[in-house]
């Protein structure tokens, strides 16, 4: 008697993962360097990334601006060697509305038209006398479109940013900053993929219908990553804290179970809806060039069984 195959069902949850027609689209943050030896770093690691980089790279910047010229410096350097966009992280709290857009005015006329607008939080330090830019992203959005025909991406929060009253509020902000102009939002990096599919379908009931692009982080220094989370409001799953702590306490076998963790989540993600992953770098390559290899290999494996 011959048994009757079993066939996966229809409402599982990595079966989207499986039958996507392409590899999801990838992109890496990077950071300005603050030596010659992390400048090397940096462009092997931009080097070594820009194959796979099918959404190019982001830069970030300091709170209040701190970095700025190393924002613009390496926004170039990065989509002059690599051939690949750059989105440049724009903060405006810590400068003034017209500092702001002054910074906006060179990352353009250096050829970066892709940014980040972001309020972000007050520098470390902030007085009174602190410039406080935009009040709220929305506006820095508002004026940035008037200013310049520029592509821009706004900050996600699928937990709720950490001053919002509660989730739904937090959406309504988003909206404000879609409506001001914004073409996509990128997540700060997700470690619950559940919380980013409920924060899917909540955007969607508040009518934004924009890419949004959950954060990944990589999963090898989980200590480090474990204390950033729980600062930031990022809830952190049982399984999977308990499965990185253990790991931890056997150096070789960190990393491992880290790419593991880490390949995980990503499937996971794409699973829930995600239409690309933006993944934190840490100005390192090998772990993220690894992610990219096997959800390109799994996928194209898959579609010629």
């Amino acid at each position: 008697m011959t048994e009757t195959p079993q066939v996966q069902p229809t409402d599982a949850l990595l079966r989207a993962l499986h039958e996507a027609p392409a590899p999801v689209p990838l992109s890496f943050e990077l950071f300005p360097p603050q030596s010659r030896k992390a400048a090397q770093r940096l462009d092997e690691t931009a080097s070594r990334l820009a194959p796979v980089a099918a959404h190019g790279f982001s830069v970030t910047m300091g709170a209040g601006g701190s970095d700025r010229s190393g924002t613009v410096a390496t926004s170039k350097r990065i989509m002059e060697s690599t051939a690949r966009p750059v989105t440049a992280h724009l903060i405006s709290a810590g400068m003034t509305q017209e500092e702001t857009l002054a910074t906006a005015d060179r990352l353009c006329a250096a050829g970066v038209t892709r940014i980040l607008a972001l309020r972000g939080d007050r520098p470390k330090g902030a007085t009174e006398d602190t410039p406080q830019g935009f009040a709220h992203a929305a506006g820095l959005v508002a004026a940035l479109k008037k200013r310049h025909p520029v592509d821009l991406a706004v900050a996600a929060y699928p937990e709720k940013h950490p001053e919002a009253e509660d989730l739904d509020t937090d959406i309504d902000h988003l909206k404000e900053k879609i409506d001001a102009g914004a073409d996509q939002a990128i997540c700060q990096f997700v470690l619950n993929p559940e919380a980013y599919g409920r924060f899917l379908d909540r955007c969607g009931a508040h009518g934004i219908d924009v890419p949004i692009i959950p954060g990944l982080m990589p999963l090898d220094g989980w200590v480090r990553v474990r204390r950033f989370a729980l600062a930031t409001g990022t809830s952190v799953p049982n399984w999977l804290d308990r499965m990185l702590s253990e790991a931890c306490e056997t150096d070789e076998v960190l990393p491992l179970v880290g790419m593991a963790a880490t390949l995980e989540q990503a499937r996971r993600l794409i699973a829930y809806g995600a239409p690309a992953l933006h993944v934190y770098t840490l100005n390192r390559w090998p772990l993220p060039l690894a992610l990219a290899e096997c959800l390109s290999a799994g996928r194209a494996s898959f579609q010629h069984i």
